[in-house]
């Protein structure tokens, strides 16, 4: 045999061995070195007789989860006084994803491993406390070996070390797009002042994992009250680590007591918290009267006003003025400030302050100046539009639409109304109201509702339609040409929201959001408690509806604050999609907060 053909056969033997005995080439090669020809032939005879016994290859793919078939110790053994416990599997399952998903309450340390097949056998590393229930949690990250199925929902096993086993449970679900493997934390405030549990530094009292649907159950509780996270915990440190971390929670506090030791329905949404204040990266000259800046992150386009922008010649250390200063919506990290004219190549200090990023932190003070060096390079360009949501003669418009103009520059806002005018059927004008988003943004809203299921027509004239100093095109026309919905194609969801708190305030929202199609914006609307609501001129579709208490007004939904700990808002998801047919409109809807 040559050495291309043992090269062959080595590597073909390895590939078999290794699909059940994880051997490795190089050890078939220690192998064919070490043992007699005779002795490696009845070897190989052994291991291709075990390979017989696979299920034939080619057959359906094994999409089902990998199980714990037994434990030891028993769940809800008491007064155990062992150093160990074990688990059988009823497949083979990846050994690292396994130790990393094994959690106990109370914490232990780290285990020893002992494999043996499908089963394992881990070691405590020191005695376990007297009198205590411990929970192991075996959490849903674990997969098996041959298609990386992993476990359907987290395993609990409880014992105690005592003559009794603590029977308090919580249970709910986390409403995300991923809500599977999502970390559930829980703290027993019993013991610790609630204003000083910091989960950035301190780990949980309780573990366990979300399974498929984002459902988890923490079981075996001993009475107290509970401080709740739901984190995808990124570092698997069981830490949480803010900005990397997607946190949620619930309302409040949970509180298990002899007579109350069940809690359902505490559920939870995740955000990732923005704890970081926007700092000023750039800022340069892009002719004499424009300066563009870049931010470390999205601004809150509100707080972008001229005021909060200052630039100073430090040569003579007089200031320039600022005339306007506008956000791209589009890219709403950078800004773009219209200055008197500037003197070339001067070193100018531009200063921020009061400049907020989405989350209302304020500008970075350690980072909120910038030198750069001036231009005399005339600004000749006309403004350019950059974004409209009209991009071809297929769009469709809701009766009530609100159609965004974007352009790269301050524009004088009497030449912007009368650069654009609207036409219905037969040329019929369509009188419009414009509403600014920026100087550089606006909105064309309609007077009146448009009529359905009809064609329009908006033009723009761009040699009316001047900057902010005056550049403007040249006899240039744009048509943007759009159709209005059918109502036959549109219905609605009607119901109420059940709430029975009245401390907090009377104020919520329920949205509702296409998943069909995911590309359409939740439609919303705002209610009072027990009032009716109404989602009008829905498309056709599968649709999600939830409600939440707007505690604080601004119109969205808040998870809450880790620490200093600020609950979220209270939600309700409604229980079932609802279908959404042309024509067909659905009431009696009812979403119930608790």
């Amino acid at each position: 045999m040559g050495e291309k053909s043992i090269g062959v056969f080595i590597f073909r033997l390895s590939s078999l061995l290794k699909s059940f005995y994880f051997t490795t080439p190089s050890m078939i090669i220690k192998i064919f070195m070490r043992t007699s020809v005779f002795s490696f032939a009845s070897a190989l005879i052994f291991f291709v007789g075990c390979a017989g016994q696979r299920p034939p290859e080619g057959g359906p793919v094994d999409f089902s989860p990998p199980e714990i078939t037994s434990v030891s110790p028993a769940s809800n053994t008491v007064r155990f006084s062992g150093n160990r416990f074990s688990l059988e599997f009823n497949k083979y399952v990846d050994h690292r994803s396994v130790e990393e998903s094994i959690f106990i309450s109370p914490y232990v340390g780290d285990l020893e491993f002992d494999w043996s097949g499908r089963d394992v056998e881990a070691t405590f590393p020191s005695p376990l406390r007297k009198n205590t229930t411990y929970v192991i949690t075996i959490g849903t990250d674990v997969v098996d070996i041959n298609n990386h199925n992993r476990m359907a929902s987290a395993y609990t096993l409880a014992f105690s070390t005592g003559d009794q086993i603590d029977g308090g449970e919580i249970g709910g679900r986390v409403f995300d797009e991923k809500p599977e493997g999502v970390m559930i934390f829980a703290y027993r405030l019993n013991d610790i002042n609630p204003d000083t549990l910091n989960p950035m530094t301190l780990k949980p009292d309780y573990i366990t994992q979300t399974g498929k649907e984002g459902t988890y159950s923490l079981s075996h509780l001993a009475t107290g009250i509970y401080r709740l996270l739901a984190v995808r915990d990124e570092y698997r440190n069981l830490l949480y680590d803010p900005e990397a971390d997607a946190v949620g929670l619930p309302p409040g506090d949970v509180l298990l007591t002899t007579t109350d030791t069940l809690r359902a329905g505490i559920n939870f949404q995740l955000q990732v918290e923005d704890t970081t204040a926007p700092r000023l990266l750039s800022a340069r000259s892009l002719n004499a009267r424009h300066v563009v800046l870049k931010f470390s992150e999205s601004l809150d386009t509100s707080s972008v006003l001229f005021r909060n922008f200052s630039i100073t010649d430090t040569l003579r250390g007089s200031s320039v003025l600022i005339d306007n200063a506008f956000a791209d919506l589009t890219l709403p990290s950078s800004v773009t400030l219209l200055t008197e004219k500037q003197k070339d190549s001067a070193a100018y200090l531009l200063s921020v302050d009061g400049v907020k990023d989405l989350a209302g932190h304020t500008i970075n003070t350690k980072a909120n100046s910038f030198m750069f060096l001036g231009t005399a390079a005339a600004d000749t360009l006309p403004p350019r539009l950059i974004f409209t949501p009209i991009t071809d003669s297929n769009y469709i418009a809701r009766q009530d639409e609100h159609i965004r103009f974007d352009f790269d520059d301050a524009l004088q806002q009497s030449s912007a109304r009368s650069a654009f005018r609207m036409f219905g059927k037969d040329s019929i004008a369509v009188p419009l109201v414009m509403t600014w988003n920026t100087p550089a943004s606006f909105n064309l809203v309609p007077e009146k509702l448009l009529l359905p299921n009809e064609r329009y027509t908006i033009m723009l004239r761009y040699d009316s339609l001047r900057s902010w100093i005056g550049n403007h095109w040249i006899d240039s026309v744009q048509r943007f040409t759009f159709n209005t919905i059918d109502p036959e194609q549109l219905s609605s969801i009607e119901g109420t929201v059940s709430d029975a708190d009245t401390l907090l305030p009377n104020r919520y929202v329920v949205e509702a959001m296409n998943i069909t199609n995911t590309k359409q914006k939740p439609v919303s609307v705002h209610i009072e408690r027990g009032k009716p609501f109404m989602l009008p001129q829905l498309l056709e579709g599968q649709y999600s509806l939830m409600a939440f208490q707007d505690v604080n007004g601004n119109s969205a939904y808040d998870a809450g604050k880790p620490f200093p700990f600020v609950p979220a808002e209270r939600f309700a998801v409604y229980p079932d999609t609802i279908k959404v047919r042309a024509r067909w409109p659905i009431d009696g809807v009812v979403i119930r907060l608790k």
